[in-house]
């Protein structure tokens, strides 16, 4: 896991990958389209999207690609900890590449994320994004950048 602000993203010497994906971050704003957006077809994609956060609920995991995610509007919470420390609760689908797991009360980082801030998590970390700050549900809008693994200079 790496979370940072977008403009330090070139401290990462992770590759060609990893910069086509912060040339895209930095181009979205609040006002972008909800959608998918193909950056190198399928091998590098984001997608924006909306919700309400809410109270912490399962860890998703993910083996084909590598999440960068950061919002642009509001702000949540993510937990994450590392895949051993979770039991599985609905197996992986590799149609969706996601696995779930349930809560544990095991270690932990809970991360605070708020405009201009990225987090990065890779195929052996778990995350469960989308928890509320505060009691309240709040309104969220972010964009996760999806590269595949494999074009990760790691």
């Amino acid at each position: 896991m790496i979370i940072d602000r977008v403009e330090y993203c070139g401290c990462y010497p992770y590759g060609s990958a990893w910069n086509r994906a912060f040339t895209f971050l930095r181009t979205v704003t609040p006002n972008s389209e909800e959608t998918k957006y193909e950056i190198q077809g399928d091998d590098i994609h984001a997608i924006i999207s909306s919700y309400n956060t809410k109270e912490p609920h399962k860890f998703e995991a993910h083996r084909e690609y590598v999440d960068i995610q950061c919002i642009l509007e509001g702000q949540e919470l993510i937990e994450s900890t590392t895949l051993n420390e979770l039991a599985v609760d609905i197996p992986y689908d590799s149609e969706k590449d996601v696995a779930f797991y349930l809560k544990s009360d095991s270690w932990k980082t809970i991360s605070h994320l708020l405009p201009g801030i990225f987090i990065v998590f890779f195929p052996h970390d778990a995350h469960m994004p989308g928890v509320s700050v505060g009691d309240s549900p709040a309104f969220v809008k972010k964009v996760v950048v999806k590269i595949k693994a494999e074009l990760l200079r790691l």
